[in-house]
Order: structure tokens, then sequence, then C-alpha cells
């Protein structure tokens, strides 16, 4: 403690030295400078020499002190008491010479700041404050906020609090934060005896009244009162003693403090704490008999989610699809679960699963009308039926991104199977009875791609051609493209490719052409081949100089000036994108294909974006081919033998041959139709989603004859080099009253505009303040997503707990709506206080 201001007593020894004191004595008693003596001398330098005084050296002293010349100044500097009269050989000099003493409590007070009513508080903790680090950490806090409760100022240093006001309710969630058994926080508490204080204030806030209290029973207590609480049951009567409800306002604070501090942070202490209370409590055995509706109010341990989420699957199997929890339909807890509880995002991709699942269980069964018509099936398909496709593909998608969890493989087998038997099967099997491509209108037909959407245009005109990317996946793309305002236009249509829907077949038939012809496997374009991108170039420019054609991957991470010289007085621009089928086509990464589609997605919307910004305004998306993509293996029974001779071309989905014959559960086109010329061959394709038995992947397949393989996307992009206006939705407080008269505050709440281009969803946390800023409530998430134009639909309430504390009415408090992504963008709403003191009553 000696440290504390050594240039003080430095400055007051220059002084006394002044006063013609040759000598002077300074008996140190607790020898509390002892350390300090070398910067002392080397601050009297040229002042005073420094004379160490030790027991039994005093004779030595004397007899130099005596010889030394009257101009020569000594400060004789002893670690210990003054020595008894009868032993104090040096008293004669002493009686002419100056003395000194230091007060290091007193320097210590003054040094800090403290009133002279915290020099008792100073002294029953010497030992904390010996060191200079720990006094300089407790200089960064507010004395205000500790002056009553000095204690909690040094269990903020030693829990390493950052903020500078002084809360017992954050210093608590950081000694939860350092676990449950070997607390070091609470070792450090003990240390500097302030461990009876932080106790005192756990009784007094939390009614824990242990005898002896453990941070481990505290700990428990605290999670069962939240959770039985949100089950609303009682507390069994073998856990009375940990029953904090009558402190519940506290509870619920503390705890939704705790978990929203350690939500978001690599390690979630308050899930790890909640493992530790769960395996204390042999939680499977203690809530063994909670009902299904109980366990959904609950959040406090990650087994209540797995418990939900099976309780989904079993209604799935039973096809109950109208089951709710609470009010909630499935669809509804899912997303409650998310976007609110503490496992929220943990079990994010579980609970997405689960939804999608519910959704293709309840919509799958909806047949399609028999005996459609062909313009009758795609116009179904686009308008609704694609949505199916994009469920099952979002379903495995989550599932895969989970790790494939063996507990909801009855799930994975329900939805794989209904998608195929109930759903692929008999609508490819209707397609295809009733197939009559002579009824496609010729401006859907891709092979007039060119002549019909390209070549009428006079301004620039860009379009992606993505390998594989299938209609549901450009209507994904297009639902997010309708959030950005700079994206001002969007139209979707569809082509219907030829058959075989491949990828030889496709990516020439969208160029410029007269004629088509079929060699092997190439389409050779008014007699020339477009197999590369340099082939397919040329043919461009043939009939428009002012042409280009880029690959995607080139393009995407280019400087912006690099991307304005390609572009620089071209017309028509293709863009090749080979995402989905460079991954899908290749047996060792099909199951990746759900994977590589959600990232086709995003590259496209990210180099609209990109183009958007080099003045590139009109841009067409679209497809040479879909595809089918089922997750469960296919049986043998699955395939159809079929035999290739001669010059047939083959594979899973197809055979072109000039053969003329018939196959159960085998179809036909004319090669010559498709191709608008002369061609005395066939394609014939499986009329339901069987396969021809030939070599390549077992899950991903294309070629044939289906929506999925032959609706493509036409998506006409409209953008705009205007800066965005799109801003964050809003949250007005429409309470009646802005006054607090209960621990429970009611807030409501109205979202100013629906969600659009311009309004983005946003997500808000909010949690009362008092007029220091400090937390003076748990933390609740509201979610500002609502898309209706009516204003009552975007009216919620919620509730916010206080912590149960006293409020001084003279004092401002206000409510805090905070920007989750966004902290810096926050209201601050002032509301009165009135909540009742027992101050305010003369007992």
């Amino acid at each position: 403690m000696a440290d504390v201001d050594t240039e003080k007593i430095i400055e007051t020894l220059k002084q006394r030295f002044d006063e013609t004191h040759q000598f002077i004595f300074w008996y140190d008693e607790h020898g509390e400078f002892r350390d300090q003596v070398d910067d002392i001398q080397a601050g009297l330098q040229g002042v005073a020499q420094v004379r160490v005084l030790t027991r039994g050296h005093q004779v030595q002293v004397k007899r130099e002190l005596l010889a030394l010349a009257p101009s020569e100044r000594v400060l004789i500097y002893s670690p210990e008491p003054e020595p008894s009269l009868n032993e104090d050989h040096l008293r004669n000099i002493v009686l002419y010479s100056g003395t000194f003493t230091a007060d290091s409590l007193e320097i210590l007070r003054k040094a800090l700041g403290y009133p002279q009513s915290l020099r008792p508080f100073l002294k029953d903790h010497r030992k904390f404050f010996d060191s200079k680090e720990r006094r300089q950490r407790l200089q960064h806090y507010d004395l205000k906020s500790y002056l009553v409760t000095p204690e909690l100022a040094i269990m903020a240093v030693v829990a390493k609090l950052k903020q500078p006001l002084v809360d017992f309710f954050d210093i608590l969630q950081l000694v939860l934060g350092a676990g449950m058994q070997d607390n070091s926080i609470l070792a450090g508490f003990e240390k500097y005896q302030v461990s009876g204080r932080f106790w005192d204030e756990v009784r007094s806030r939390f009614g824990y009244t242990a005898a002896t209290p453990n941070l481990s029973d505290f700990i428990v207590g605290l999670y069962l009162t939240i959770t039985y609480h949100q089950m609303k049951r009682p507390m069994p009567q073998r856990f009375a003693n940990l029953d904090f409800s009558q402190d519940l306002a506290n509870v619920q604070t503390l705890m939704q403090q705790f978990g929203s501090r350690h939500q978001d942070n690599t390690t979630d202490m308050f899930g790890q704490l909640a493992h530790d209370v769960w395996q204390v409590v042999q939680g499977a055995t203690l809530f063994a008999d909670a009902d299904i509706d109980a366990v959904a109010r609950a959040d406090s341990f990650p087994q209540f989610d797995e418990q939900l989420l099976l309780w989904i699957q079993e209604r799935l199997q039973l096809g109950d699809v109208n089951a709710q929890l609470n009010g909630r339909s499935i669809d509804q807890v899912t997303k409650w679960r998310v976007d609110t509880t503490h496992y929220g995002q943990q079990f994010k991709s579980l609970y997405q699963m689960m939804r999608k699942a519910w959704h293709l269980v309840r919509d799958v069964r909806v047949q399609a009308p028999t005996n459609q018509a062909t313009l009758e099936a795609i116009e179904n398909y686009v308008q609704s039926g694609y949505r199916l496709d994009t469920r099952y593909r979002q379903f495995v998608w989550d599932y895969q991104r989970s790790q494939l969890p063996d507990a909801y493989r009855p799930t994975k087998q329900l939805v794989d199977a209904l998608y195929v038997n109930d759903y692929l099967a008999p609508s490819m099997t209707t397609w295809n009875q009733n197939l009559n491509l002579t009824t496609i209108p010729a401006t859907h037909q891709q092979r007039n791609f060119y002549k019909n959407h390209i070549a009428p245009e006079t301004n620039r005109i860009v379009v992606i051609i993505s390998d594989a990317f299938r209609f549901e996946a450009a209507k994904e793309l297009e639902k997010q493209l309708r959030k950005s305002d700079q994206v001002t236009g969007l139209k979707m249509d569809y082509l219907v490719t030829g058959l075989p829907s491949v990828t030889y077949m496709g990516m020439p038939a969208m160029l410029p052409h007269h004629d088509l012809t079929l060699e092997e496997k190439t389409l050779l374009v008014d007699g020339q081949p477009a197999v590369n991108r340099e082939q397919r170039q040329r043919i461009l420019q043939a009939q428009n100089p002012a042409s280009a054609a880029y690959a995607l991957d080139d393009l995407k991470d280019a400087p912006s000036a690099e991307i304005r010289e390609k572009f620089a007085g071209k017309q028509v621009v293709y863009i090749y994108h080979n995402q989905i089928d460079t991954t899908a086509d290749n047996l060792k990464s099909e199951d990746s294909t759900f994977q590589a589609t959600a990232e086709a997605i995003s590259e496209i919307r990210l180099l609209i974006g990109r183009l958007r910004t080099v003045s590139i305004a009109h841009i067409l998306v679209t497809a040479d081919h879909g595809y089918i993509y089922r997750d469960d293996q296919l049986e043998d029974s699955d395939k159809i033998d079929l035999q290739r001779t001669g010059k047939d071309i083959k594979s899973q989905r197809y055979l072109i041959t000039d053969r003329n014959f018939t196959l159960p559960g085998v179809d036909r086109q004319s090669l010559g139709q498709i191709l608008g010329r002369a061609d005395d061959r066939y394609v014939y394709y499986p009329q339901t989603a069987k396969t021809f038995r030939a070599p390549g992947g077992a899950n991903y397949v294309h070629g044939g004859s289906s929506l999925q393989e032959m609706v493509v996307p036409l998506l006409d992009v409209r953008t705009t080099t205007s800066r965005s206006e799109a801003h964050n939705a809003q949250l007005e407080v429409v309470n009646a009253t802005k006054r607090i008269t209960s621990l429970e505050v009611p807030v409501v709440l109205r979202q100013s505009e629906p969600v659009g281009a311009t309004v983005i969803p946003t997500a808000y946390n909010l949690y009362f303040v008092d007029d220091q800023g400090r937390h003076i409530s748990g933390l609740v998430t509201v979610n500002a997503n609502s898309q209706s134009i009516e204003v009552e639909q975007r009216i919620q309430q919620t509730t916010i707990v206080l912590a149960d504390r006293y409020y001084d009415k003279t004092k401002d408090y206000y409510l805090i709506i905070e920007n989750k992504q966004e902290p810096t963008d926050y209201q601050r709403i002032a509301f009165d206080m009135d909540i009742a003191n027992l101050d305010d009553f003369d007992f």
C-alpha cells in the first residue's frame, strides 16, 4: 500500500528539510514504506541522504550522524516502531531533529477520493489495497455506484467487471459465468474478505437463507425457480429450500440478463450451468411427468427443446398436422422457439427442419388434378406446386447441416417417402400421361429464348445462365431480391426445355440460331459446336458483334473497374454459372446438391448486386435444365432395364435412338419435333421418378421428362444505381400511460410500417435502465417483421419484469429498445416510476 503516493511523501520531506532540519526521523511502525526507500532516496537526491535504521544498529548510526558536517542532511528511516526510552540511544538527537509520519490509510483515502466514512473500510481490507494494480482497476468504477456498499467495489475488481457502474446483478452474472465448481471469483471474494457480504446480498435479493451457503445450491435454486414458474407448476417439496419464488422478479431479471449476456458467446455459460444443474437434479426423472404444454413454456434446459422436437416428430408420424401447444400450431411453435428462447439458435436447423417437414406432411397429399393438360400442369407448378420441391430441398439441407441426427431419422424417412411416393411419382405420372409439347407457346420454348427475349432488346441486357438452376431455386432468389429497394422490377416467367433436359441441349438452344442439329452429344448451332464458352461467344458475336460471354466465377471477385471494363460497349452479355451441376453430377459430392443450390442462389444474388453498382440495369436469370434429387437410396426396383444399341445415346433419365418400341413405364417424344427440324430419332424417358439402369449418380438425375427437369426459370430483374432507402422496421411504444406501477411492466408496441422492399425486418432487445444506465430488468426480444398493411396486425404486447429493489420516484427510468444486430441503434423512452416502497408507508 506504501506506493500510493511516493511523490507526495518526497515533496513533503523536501519542505521539511527546508525548515533547517539537519536530521529527520521516520519510524514506520508497520514497515509499509520499506519497499519505497530506494524511490524516496532517489527523489531526495541533492537534498538529503537516507539511512535505514534497523534493530541493533542505533549506536553505529549515531556515530555516523555525529560525524557529519552541519550542512549534510539525513532522513533516518526505520521500518520498525520507535524504541522505548531506555532502549533509544538516539533520543538526544531526535529531540533536536525533525520527525515525520506517513499515514498510509489517509494517503490512500485521499488518492482514491474516498470520503472519511470509508476509512474503516480501507483499514479492514488492507490486504486488498496492497496491490497497485488492484487500486488502479478500482479507480475505473464510479464511486457513487458502490458508496453505500463499498465491498461491491472489491467484488467488481475480483470479477473484472468492465462497466464503470457497479451493480450486484452484473457481478453475480460474472460469478455464475465462472462455473459451478472451483469458482475462481468466489475464491477471490474469500481471499479479500468480501464473501460474507456477497452471500448477504444474495440472501437479501433472492431469499437464499442457507446457514452455510454454497454456489451449487444457489444455482440449482435459480434454474428450478424460473423453470417451475414458466411451467406454471409448484416446486417439488424436496427442493422447497431452493424455492426463490418470493423474489421471482429478481430471479427472472437475473436469468434473462445472464442468458442474453452469454447467448452469443463462443462458450454459452448459461447452457453449461443448465447442463450441470440437470445432472445434479436428475432432470430426466424430475421432469418425467411434465406435460408437453408445460415443457413448451420453459426454456431453461436444452433437453426441453429436444423433447419438443421429438413430440413434433411423433405428431408428424401420426399425420396430426393440426396439433397445438399452448394455442400455437407446430409452425408457430418452431418459429417462436427459434426467435425468443435461449437455445433457439442452437436448435435452429432442427426447428427449421421440422417446420419444413410439417409443411410437407400437411401439403404433399394435396394432389394435382388428374388429366391436367400440359399448360395447366405447368401453370399449377409455377404458381404453387414448386413449393413442395423447395421445402423438401430445405428440409434435407437442414437435416444435413444438423449432422444427420439419428433421433430424427423417422422424420427423414417419412419425408422422403411422402416426397417420392405421394408427390413426385404421381405428379410425374400425371405430367407424362398428358404431355403435349406442341401446346407450349413459342415464347415459353427454351429454343426460342434468344429470338423472343434477347433480339428485341435495344438496351444492354445481361443473361445469367446457371447450370441446373431449377425453377424453385429461382423463386427463392426472387424472394430475396424483393427485399431490396434497389431492385426496381421483378417478373418471374418460365421456359420449357426440350428433351433430353441436359446441358448439351439447353445451353446451345439459348443461343441465336436458325437450325439445331444433334450429333452424338453435341448440339450444333447452325452447324457450329457450342460446347464451351469461347464457342458460344463466337456464335453470339456473329449475331451481334457487341456481345460477350463470361464465367460467373471470373466476375464475382473481380474489382469493379475490371467489371466495368468488361461490359463497356457490350449490348448482350451471357454469364455462365456452374455451381449446382458441377457438384451434383459427381458421385462423390452429389449429396451436397442442396448445399450447392443454396450457394448458387447466394452467388447469383451477390453478382446482381455487383452488376447494379456498375450501371447494369437489366438482367435475366435462367437455366439450361433442372433436376430431380431424392435423398433416399434408389431400390433396384426403381431402375428400368433398357438396352443401348448402335449409336444410341443413353443416360439414367433418357435414351435417344431411332428404334421404335414400346415398354411399360416408358414414354417417348419425337426428337425432330423437339428440335423443329427433320430427325427420325426418338427420346425415350421413364414416366415416373424411376431411372434407366445406367452409370451415374444415385440421387441426382436429370435429362428426363418432369416439371422439375423441364420447367426452368426466366427471372427478369431491373435494378437502379440509386442509394438504398431501405431502413429497419421501427417499433413505437403505444402504452396508454408510461407509468410503472408494478414489477411486471406491460409494454404495447406498434410496428410503424409493414415489412417490404424499403422496410427491413428487425429484432429488438427491450429492457429498462435507471438514470445511470444500469439495467434494472430482464431482457426480452421483440421481432418487428409483420408484413400486414393493417395497423392492428402490427401491434404486439410484451411484459418486462423489473428487479425487486428500491426505486426512487424522483429519479428517471427509461425503456431501451435496442436493435439486436446494431446496438448503437436504440430508443430511450422515459417512464415514470410509481412502485410503492415500504418507506412509503408509516407503520
